[in-house]
């Protein structure tokens, strides 16, 4: 299940006039496929896991992601040590792979890979139900009612910095401090741990 919610820009008018240019540079950038019709698949996994996607080695990073892959549409077989899971990819699409006990599942991740706004992808990596992703300075909700073990996306208009909080049924549960959107840049936020301990981090999206 993917949950998308459209942004009403006004919202966002008094953050947009104060907040913090991120400064110019290539990292992150949304790439040109070399295919017409390629997608781009990363893995969610234990940073210790060994995974491969499409016969292909790649390290897991602090957040818990690899990069984006850019995969031919269809079967896509994917590892997480030695078990393989086969995926299939549809045409012009970002997936990620998130690892579970016993398996995994696959989730869309909607991009728009639009020039003039950053893509945030939020997990609720967590067995907790209907989270919020809220913004302090523009006293809203960004997402809301986001399922455990699934994802929302929203395209927010940058660049501008932004703090966030996890919230569930207005009770803030972890929170995202100066997170810095930039135009054609995606960003991801991951929520997870257990109760008690619940954490979320912010990381910009990163291409293979």
């Amino acid at each position: 299940m993917n949950t998308r919610i459209p942004l009403v820009s006004a919202i966002f008018t008094s953050v947009m006039l104060t907040g913090t240019a991120a400064l110019p540079q290539d990292e992150g950038l949304y790439p040109d496929a070399s295919a017409p019709d390629a997608s781009f698949l990363r893995i969610h996994a234990p940073r210790d896991a060994a995974v491969r996607i499409d016969g292909r080695a790649y390290e897991i990073t602090e957040s818990g992601l690899t990069p984006y892959v850019e995969v031919a549409p269809g079967d896509v077989a994917v590892w997480i040590n030695d078990a393989e899971t086969v995926v299939e990819a549809a045409a012009n699409q970002h997936y990620s792979f998130v690892s579970e006990p016993g398996g995994g599942s696959l989730l869309v991740d909607e991009i728009t890979g639009s020039p003039a706004q950053a893509d945030l992808v939020f997990y609720n990596l967590s067995e907790l139900e209907s989270l919020d992703l809220f913004v302090p300075s523009a006293d809203t909700n960004v997402l809301t009612g986001v399922p455990p073990m699934t994802n929302g996306v929203v395209a927010l208009t940058a660049p501008l910095t932004l703090s966030f909080e996890v919230r569930q049924d207005g009770e803030t549960l972890a929170t995202v401090e100066d997170v810095e959107l930039r135009r054609a840049v995606g960003t991801t936020i991951v929520f997870d741990g257990s109760e008690g301990a619940w954490t979320a981090a912010a990381t910009n999206n990163v291409y293979n």
